[in-house]
């Protein structure tokens, strides 16, 4: 993989093209649903978000094999969840990226552009390098080929039967692994999936929106109720690749306006973008209904969620709003899952 240089952020809020300029790879943390939050419980509050408190124990097993670590303001569990990863985790280099949290100003295009060039100057003076604007543009070459194949593989699901898992592991290992490596895989894959079977009859299609999935057990209990996601928000998913990063002379302008193209996470402002692009693909495919979820103690998308919900029943789109835990196994939530899948199958029915 070569020098890497981690990165957490709680939606897809940081320029991974920045890191790659730098001469170095990107690598997202996800933290390990297997894995006890323990390390991570010693310094944050069992009723904290469970998923950042895994990325924390993560950051604690691994990080004297990064070469640094960034972390982007996403949802206000990232941004005050630095002082600890600066004060407890062991790294030479932990960097803060304050992202705006409304992304339609003038105001907070500019203090992005500041953030970023302030970014850029401490990744060259921490590492040696020079971040040109010519190193940008072909990091967000190599970018943009990325997610083009991604978006020719997302909209296979529709069509093949292509596991939910499968879908899953390969937006992880585009947010994880070297770019250049990961373009020849992501064309073998999608040789392969073309020659899947069709979708298969007794799987209904969903819509899957909520608080980000970053462990693959999720992704399977989805399967094993016969629901199939063939559309998400999500930025292990569709919030990464459905725009591409613009062609501008100026490649921080193309990073600033990349913020604005892709599907809004509820911790941004305003809400109503969100739900636009959600009621978009509802209606742009073959799709039965939406599965709405958020992680316990995720507040920005459980806040979102009646009105979310409410909007889908005006509009008679079968939906259903789930909080789940952060657990591989999970009876409970399979039997609410099933409970869904039957609700689909009787407006198949109808």
């Amino acid at each position: 993989m070569g020098s890497v240089i981690a990165y957490f952020d709680s939606s897809h809020d940081l320029a991974e093209e920045i890191i790659m300029a730098a001469g170095k790879t990107p690598y997202k943390i996800l933290g390990d649903v297997n894995v006890s939050n323990n390390p991570a419980d010693k310094y944050l509050f069992e009723t904290f978000c469970p998923a950042a408190r895994s990325m924390l124990t993560e950051a604690l097993h691994y990080s004297e094999k990064w070469e640094g670590i960034i972390i982007a303001h996403g949802c206000d569990a990232t941004h005050r969840q630095f002082d600890i990863w600066k004060k407890h985790v062991q790294n030479p280099f932990i960097y803060f990226v304050n992202n705006p949290l409304s992304r339609v100003s003038k105001s907070g295009r500019d203090f992005y552009r500041t953030e970023l060039q302030t970014f850029i100057e401490a990744l060259e003076k921490q590492y040696n390098v020079n971040i040109s604007n010519e190193k940008l543009q072909n990091a967000i070459k190599i970018s943009n080929q990325v997610k083009k194949l991604l978006q020719n593989l997302g909209k296979l699901r529709e069509f093949k039967d292509i596991p939910n898992h499968e879908y899953f592991n390969i937006c992880k290992i585009a947010v994880q692994e070297d770019k250049k490596s990961v373009i020849p895989l992501l064309e073998r894959k999608l040789s392969e999936w073309g020659t899947y079977s069709a979708f298969p009859t007794k799987f209904s299609r969903i819509l899957l929106t909520g608080s980000d999935v970053n462990y693959p057990e999720f992704m399977n209990l989805l399967d094993k109720a016969k629901l199939r996601v063939v559309r998400d928000d999500l930025s292990i998913g569709e919030r990464y690749y459905t725009a591409l990063i613009p062609e501008m002379q100026d490649p921080l302008d193309a990073l600033i306006e990349y913020q604005y193209l892709i599907p809004r996470p509820a911790t941004k402002h305003p809400a109503e973008p969100r739900l636009d692009f959600l009621l978009r693909a509802y209606e742009s495919s073959h799709i039965e209904g939406i599965l709405s979820q958020n992680l316990k103690f995720c507040e920005t998308y459980a806040f979102d969620s009646v009105w979310l919900s409410n909007t889908f029943k005006q509009k008679n789109i079968p939906s259903i709003h789930l909080e789940r835990d952060f657990i591989a196994e999970d009876q409970q939530l399979f039997t609410r899952l099933e409970v869904f899948k039957e609700l689909l199958n009787s407006k198949r029915r109808i």
